[in-house]
């Protein structure tokens, strides 16, 4: 009697230290649940454009009855960078839908900077240096009811 209770407390505890180090033996069952990691945060234009980004202007697009998406324009004031990003709204997100962000910057002599695709969560980002000049900044989405877009005048001149 005495051999078969030293024999269950030893198996006891290890089975306990082996559970405690989350290394459970085949065939025993696990005390703890397996824990589970924090889903990602959701991205922000901040985030999307990069460290030293604050937004400085946006555009909504909406329909007759909800937000579709949102572009963002942000600028980065120690790299003097501007940058460009449409997000879709709660009403788009998932939905691989054909969307852009599109960035221009007067007298740089370069073309206008754009991306376009078919996305489920936002386009862009697109960045230009502006330094003292004038952006014209926008972005699209199209849905089955139509096409939104916008482009701003010149503007945040600098």
């Amino acid at each position: 009697m005495r051999t078969s209770v030293r024999s269950s407390v030893v198996i006891a505890s290890a089975v306990t230290a082996l559970a405690a180090l989350a290394a459970v033996p085949a065939g025993a069952a696990s005390a703890a649940p397996t824990p589970i990691a924090p889903a990602p945060a959701a991205a922000t234009p901040a985030g999307v454009c990069g460290s030293g980004y604050t937004q400085i202007d946006s555009h909504v697009f909406k329909d007759s009855s909800a937000e579709l998406a949102r572009v963002y324009l942000l600028y980065n004031a120690s790299t003097k960078f501007n940058c460009v990003v449409t997000f879709h709204a709660a009403a788009t997100e998932g939905k691989a839908l054909t969307t852009g962000a599109w960035l221009d910057v007067d007298g740089d002599g370069k073309e206008q900077v754009k991306d376009q695709g078919r996305y489920s969560s936002y386009a862009g980002p697109v960045r230009l240096a502006a330094g003292s000049h004038c952006v014209k900044w926008g972005g699209m989405i199209e849905t089955a009811a139509g096409t939104y877009a916008y482009t701003s005048p010149w503007s945040h001149c600098g």
